[in-house]
């Protein structure tokens, strides 16, 4: 068993929240076996990965790299069909510099694994949280926080 309930005790609102919150919590682990093995994740203006084990890898070279990822999910929303909206806020923070957007998620969950994950974001957004970032690495009071968690129930 890899240590993840496969029952379908978990709906599909319950296995979105539950993956954002293992990246948000770096724990890359878990996150990766919430995934179908033919999961398929896209992101604005990047490749698409296919498969558990090229996100597993994508997620191995980010734990490596020196940048801390954050995300404090906002709001999640599910149909009976097994799609799930997410809402998060995500910080990437290296030294003193902490860049953080809002990111839009796209969850299809089916059989508790996540089938479809594509990930949506403003580059405009993105752009000014790179100017805040140096302001706030310059001036640590003005370095943004994460917002409070809502309570998603």
């Amino acid at each position: 068993m890899d240590g993840v309930n496969r029952s379908l005790l978990w709906s599909a609102h319950d296995v979105a929240v539950r993956f954002v919150d293992a990246l948000g919590s770096d724990d890359l682990e878990i996150a990766a076996q919430m995934l179908a093995k033919d999961v398929v994740y896209t992101r604005t203006s990047w490749r698409t990965l296919r498969g558990r084990t090229a996100v597993s890898r994508h997620f191995a070279r980010r734990a490596r790299s020196r940048v801390r990822l954050e995300a404090e999910l906002q709001c999640a929303a599910a149909d009976d069909d097994g799609l799930v909206l997410t809402e998060r806020v995500v910080a990437l923070t290296y030294g003193r510099c902490r860049v953080q957007f809002w990111v839009c998620g796209h969850f299809e969950v089916v059989d508790g694994r996540i089938t479809v994950w594509r990930d949506y974001f403003d580059f405009f957004d993105v752009a000014r949280a790179v100017v805040r970032a140096g302001v706030g690495a310059a001036v640590p009071a003005l370095r943004p926080r994460l917002p409070r968690p809502a309570v998603l129930g």
